[in-house]
């Protein structure tokens, strides 16, 4: 136990440690150089200071000073000021004493000469505090300032925010003068150092400075929230209520001190509300502080002296909101001293209460972190007070305090969770009972389930065996295949029980002699039926006569593992078992050519329940994940060692175990022969695909050769044709081979892509009407079923199913499709057919018009109608589609008919490529628009008209424009249209445009402008 609090002791120390180095680092960045020369007499000489290598120097020493002028560098110049004085910087303006020293309040001018080498370098100033306002000229320029100086208390601002500015100087002598006034604060003047040095420098110091306010601000913040979400949680801890409280109440504090991060960002924001809120909540969280150590330990407070050591903090606060900023701030170092006259009683509470209760390791521990939380806050408010004096450069010592009291009041805050950890040991030890539990209830299942399926067993073998019932192959090679999944199954189920022997050190082994040859070959047949639809060859490559001191059927169990997880992640290629004796063992591998394993998986393979995660999108491709970490079990406790030898991902996998070696005798020698020299009649595997035999052909995609060859046998049975797939790429290349398929049925659980990615390939080329889609798969949760509907599955069915059901399935699914493609079929041609007698009336409208006035014309039109007619009638009437030349002859004849009844009103222009003229399209497709176009584009316009009609391939579609310059279409009317609102155009244009959109790929458009003409595009998908 001492061991374990002093390691706990020393990684406390050590990340104190650390912290503590990372502060004087970045300390050791902001401070310049100490070796900096000084002032004397209002110069300072820098024309031998190196800014590259030494870096920045502080503007400190004796500078000029003008005690109540504001001077302008025009003042210099021009002779217009009185005597200087010299004085120190940075210095405050701390009152007269004995005719010595500067007024507090009041006004005056700062001047300095700085000679520098590099005149062509750019320079840069900062600026930290100077109270309560300035100006800065640099070589006669307004180069920064804060508030407004002013010889008239009534015309000054005050204002105190760090800046940092930039210049080049003019030669080799740098003039800065600082005009500077205090009428509001209890001290004025340069407060603080000056850094001074190159633009480079300069940007890095401000970077640093800035980062570690922010870093303060951000650590508070985020502990203060952090904390308060704890309290809400959980009301009744008020102590995390008073701790996020103080925190961001404290980084209130720090966005306005430091380099006042809150007036950088927002200048807008008024001095005295600015001020007022810094002191305000610099004692808000001084009362807050004291109620968080009170509610920790009452021990530490009484509730009398907790309301005593507050009550002068709220008259403060009182004083702060009630009062003028200059009035209350005179009292504000007297109410600082308080504050750290309350720090050392909390300091000395707390060492006296350690030593009183030194027996009591808990209470020990929390005085501990109590003392070292009061010591930082400590820290922090002296530091505070002295960088603001100018007694310290710098206040990174005062921000290691914050951060030291946020690392104390957490851990002292985490040692509270003792009682709870505790209660959660009890609820663990709980769980352990219940999981002692689960698995005695597993093994009795598994027990219970062995029964029955040694019974399909040996009944399997018995009918296998047996020659007097005269089987088929077939027959046999499903009997085979029962026997093989029933083993397989039994495996499993002993994988689940030995879990639960090796979980409470149950399990026994029976070392014996072992041909390891023919254990492998054992396992290889029964993993064969596994192979079915695979383009991988299972090779036993191991010499005759090696013998290994095993367990035989424990032997029999790793190599099963070993090579069926080889099957399972091997698409094409050999799976090798190879062995040869090395000393006193025998090195055993399975080598695959499958996908591989990532190195950094090597071990996680073989721990409990660790499937190696292929990043698949909800395929659920997994196992039960215990067969490796059983294989590792089982070989350590035969005296071996198991692990990937080698693995390359894409590539394949080694994985190799040692056993020892062992002598044989002639009756093992006798038994491996009798085994090896046993056949199986009718185990050859038939093919899959059974395709042109029926009226309906059925897809099915599966990664277990045993649920493909169920299936099949049902479909066969039931007239159906079969194609198989074992993977969804294999599934993908014969669906482009079989020019018809009727349905799919797929797996949803299959390596590499699983069935719903599959299901989605799908759908982004079939419609559900192309091709239904039925999953068959065990998940059938409410959320799984969601999820295969959504990727576009028409229906599902959960395994294990029968064969009626399954039936029932796939013949609802294919007379949907059948009934939805003839109703479509049907509205298609009704579609179609409504165009013709429209087309008619139009035309033979005209034909009447001419019998009147001009036979010739009539004769004309008549001539081109029977053309029409002739095309109509030699139509099927079942073809909705024609090729392309067939529908511009019918263009013709109609535009020919409309020109001998308008004369010369309108041109018709046609261009064709000629090598789109026998592609089908949609018949009477083309012609309505170009009707269209003529008599509402062209009859209702003034003038002359065009109508043009292009037709060519691109980009794999059939592009047809129609464009004509008539009156064009109203906005609303255009609108309604194209969201086939209203009929517009006749009948014509409607029909058209349903049927184009029944074509998977082919879209329409209409854009028009009035007064300027219509155009009409259209695309038809070359492949439709």
């Amino acid at each position: 136990m001492n061991r374990v609090n002093y390691s706990k002791l020393a990684g406390i120390i050590l990340i104190f440690a650390l912290s503590i180095a990372l502060f004087i680092g970045i300390y050791s960045l902001t401070k310049p150089n100490p070796h900096t020369p000084t002032a004397r007499q209002g110069v300072l000489d820098m024309s031998g200071w190196d800014f590259a290598a030494q870096k920045l120097a502080n503007l400190n020493g004796e500078w000029e000073f003008y005690e109540g002028e504001l001077l302008e560098p025009a003042d210099f110049l021009n002779g217009t000021h009185g005597k200087a004085a010299y004085i120190e910087v940075p210095s405050i303006w701390s009152g007269k004493k004995e005719d010595q020293g500067i007024d507090s309040k009041g006004f005056g001018t700062y001047r300095l000469h700085v000679k520098v080498q590099d005149e062509k370098q750019i320079y840069g100033i900062k600026i930290h505090s100077i109270r309560m306002s300035h100006r800065l000229y640099i070589n006669g320029q307004l180069e920064g300032e804060a508030g407004r100086p002013a010889a008239d208390e009534a015309q000054h601002r005050p204002g105190n925010t760090p800046y940092s500015t930039f210049f080049q100087p003019n030669g080799h002598n740098i003039e800065i003068i600082i005009q500077a006034a205090n009428y509001v604060y209890i001290s004025g003047g340069i407060v603080n150092t000056m850094p001074f040095g190159l633009a480079g420098d300069m940007n890095t110091l401000n970077a640093l400075q800035v980062g570690t306010d922010l870093a303060v601000i951000l650590t508070m913040g985020m502990f203060g929230g952090y904390h308060l979400g704890f309290y809400f949680v959980r009301r009744r801890e008020k102590a995390y209520l008073f701790s996020g409280l103080y925190l961001l109440t404290l980084s209130v504090v720090q966005l306005f001190m430091g380099e006042k991060i809150a007036l950088r960002v927002m200048p807008g924001i008024p001095f005295n509300f600015a001020y007022k809120l810094l002191d305000f909540s610099m004692f808000l969280s001084a009362g807050i502080i004291i109620l968080f150590f009170y509610s920790i330990d009452t021990r530490l407070l009484s509730k009398r002296n907790m309301t005593l050591l507050i009550s002068p903090i709220v008259l403060y606060m009182a004083m702060v909101a009630l009062l003028p900023y200059a009035v209350h701030s005179e009292m504000k170092g007297y109410f600082f001293m308080y504050l750290v006259l309350v720090v050392l009683y909390l300091l000395g509470r707390m060492l006296y209460l350690y030593m009183d209760k030194a027996r009591d390791a808990s209470s020990r521990k929390e005085l501990i972190m109590f003392s070292g939380a009061i010591l930082s806050l400590g820290i922090y408010l002296i530091f505070g007070i002295l960088y603001t004096e100018n007694a310290v450069q710098t206040d990174l010592i005062g921000k290691m305090g914050v951060v030291g009291f946020i690392c104390f009041m957490n851990l002292l805050l985490a040692t509270r969770f003792t009682n709870a950890y505790e209660k959660t040991e009890l609820l663990t030890n709980q769980l352990l009972l219940a999981n002692q539990l689960k698995d005695e209830f597993l093994t009795n299942t598994s027990h219970e389930l062995k029964t029955p399926l040694h019974g399909i067993m040996n009944i399997t073998s018995h009918l296998l065996e047996d020659e007097e019932y005269h089987l088929s192959a077939k027959q046999k090679q499903n009997l085979w295949l029962i026997k093989d999944i029933s083993l397989k199954l039994s495996i499993l189920i002993h994988d689940l029980i030995d879990v639960t022997r090796l979980k409470h050190g149950e399990l026994l082994l029976h070392p014996t002699v072992v041909d390891l040859k023919v254990v492998t070959q054992m396992v290889l047949d029964v993993l064969e039926f596994e192979l079915i639809g695979k383009a991988v060859q299972l090779q036993n490559l191991i010499e005759p006569d090696v013998w290994v001191m095993a367990d035989e059927n424990r032997l029999r169990q790793i190599m099963y593992n070993l090579v069926q997880n080889a099957i399972k992640h091997t698409e094409k290629g050999t799976i090798n078992v190879a062995a040869k004796v090395i000393g006193e063992n025998v090195h055993i591998s399975v080598e695959d050519t499958g996908s591989g394993i990532a190195s950094e998986q090597h071990e996680a393979i073989f721990e409990y329940f660790e499937q190696l995660g292929r990043p698949l999108s909800e395929d659920g491709y997994t196992s039960l994940g215990v067969g490796l970490y059983i294989s590792r079990k089982l070989t350590e406790r035969m005296g071996g060692e198991i692990g990937v030898q080698w693995s390359e991902p894409g590539v394949g996998t080694r994985i190799a175990f040692t056993l020892p070696a062992a002598a044989h005798t002639q009756a093992y020698l006798e038994t491996a022969s009798t085994y090896m020299n046993q056949l199986r009649d009718g185990h050859e595997a038939e093919p899959q695909d059974y395709s042109g035999q029926h009226d309906y052909t059925i897809l099915i995609v599966d990664d277990e050769a045993s649920n493909i060859h169920i299936l099949s046998s049902i479909l066969k049975r039931h007239q159906y044709n079969v194609i198989t797939a074992f993977s969804a790429d294999e599934a993908l290349e014969k669906l482009k081979n079989v020019p018809h398929v009727d349905l799919a049925i797929l797996d949803v659980m299959m390596p590499r892509i699983s069935g719903i990615e599959l299901c989605r390939m799908l759908r982004s080329e079939y419609t559900i009407l192309d091709l239904p889609i039925l999953f068959a798969t065990i998940k059938d949760t409410p959320q799984d079923i969601a999820l295969g509907f959504r990727a576009g599955a028409n229906d599902f069915i959960t395994k294990p199913f029968d064969a009626d059901t399954l039936i029932a399935r796939v013949q609802t699914l294919i007379a949907m499709k059948n009934a939805i493609k003839d109703a479509m079929h049907s509205e298609l041609a009704f579609h179609q057919a409504q165009i013709k007698p429209h087309f008619l009336y139009n035309a033979l409208s005209g034909v009447i018009s001419f019998c009147y006035t001009d036979g010739e014309k009539a004769a004309y039109l008549l001539t081109m109608l029977s053309h029409y007619l002739r095309y109509i009638l030699d139509m099927d009437r079942k073809t909705l589609f024609v090729p392309l030349h067939r529908e511009m002859e019918l263009i013709h004849a109609y535009v020919e008919i409309e020109k001998a009844r308008f004369g010369e009103r309108f041109d018709f222009v046609c261009e064709i490529e000629e090598r789109v003229r026998d592609i089908e399209i949609s018949s009477l497709s083309i012609q309505p628009f170009v009707e269209n176009a003529i008599r509402h584009g062209l009859f209702e316009k003034e003038g002359h008209g065009l109508v043009s009609l292009k037709v060519y391939e691109e980009d794999g579609y059939l592009k047809v424009k129609i464009e004509d310059d008539g009156v064009g279409i109203p906005a609303e009317l255009l609108d309604q249209m194209s969201n086939d609102e209203r009929e517009s155009g006749g009948i014509g244009i409607r029909n058209v445009r349903k049927r184009i959109d029944s074509i998977p790929g082919a879209t329409m458009s209409i854009h028009s402008e009035q007064g300027i003409g219509t155009s009409v595009t259209i695309f038809w998908p070359l492949s439709h």
